[in-house]
């Protein structure tokens, strides 16, 4: 595909995202503005990838990018395509990505994985996934106590101003799943 201008859409596109890559803002806009006017299709394709560009390039190094970005997507479909607002959603996103500090870990990440199962990794389950939601952690007796204190510790735990943890445990030594007021209403226990 060419652009408006004759310009091979691949190298437009591979220009747009190396120039938000080295913070270029100027040339990213340039080539963003030369997908738009080419086309409304286009123009999708610009925002397919100011999108995978908030996660790809940006990354951790700014976790809300993706979100700016999204929002910022949806806000441009309130216009138009001939209308000049329409456009200033782009250059704005580019701005904000093109000083965004930046993190490429998520995509290496996901590379690592992809070409690890391509290469036959399959991974184990962790006995840490063993617990009341799955069949061989109902099996092994693993209950809502050992959920409590095994299953669903998260790590970092923030500083919490609460005492659920302690009154939830005081309950569970009382519940008795068999022994329930026939109203109850009963969740899918299942995972899967």
């Amino acid at each position: 595909m060419t652009t408006r201008n004759g310009l091979a859409g691949d190298e437009v596109i591979s220009a747009l995202q190396k120039s938000i890559r080295r913070g270029k803002e100027k040339d990213a806009c340039e080539f963003a503005y030369e997908m738009y006017i080419t086309s409304p299709q286009f123009e999708e394709k610009l925002w397919r990838h100011l999108l995978a560009i908030s996660v790809e390039d940006i990354g951790m190094g700014n976790p809300i990018a993706a979100l700016m970005i999204n929002n910022l997507n949806m806000m441009r479909k309130e216009f138009q395509y001939n209308e000049s607002d329409r456009a200033m959603f782009f250059f704005h996103a580019i701005r904000y990505l093109c000083g965004s500090e930046k993190d490429r870990s998520s995509d290496l990440l996901k590379n690592i994985v992809i070409k690890s199962f391509a290469m036959g990794y399959v991974p184990e389950i962790p006995d840490i996934a063993l617990d009341k939601h799955t069949t061989r952690g109902q099996e092994m007796g693993r209950g809502s106590e050992h959920f409590l204190h095994e299953a669903s510790k998260v790590i970092p735990q923030a500083k919490v101003e609460n005492d659920y943890k302690e009154q939830y445990e005081e309950i569970i030594k009382k519940y008795d799943p068999n022994h329930v007021v026939p109203s109850t209403f009963v969740f899918n226990p299942w995972q899967v």
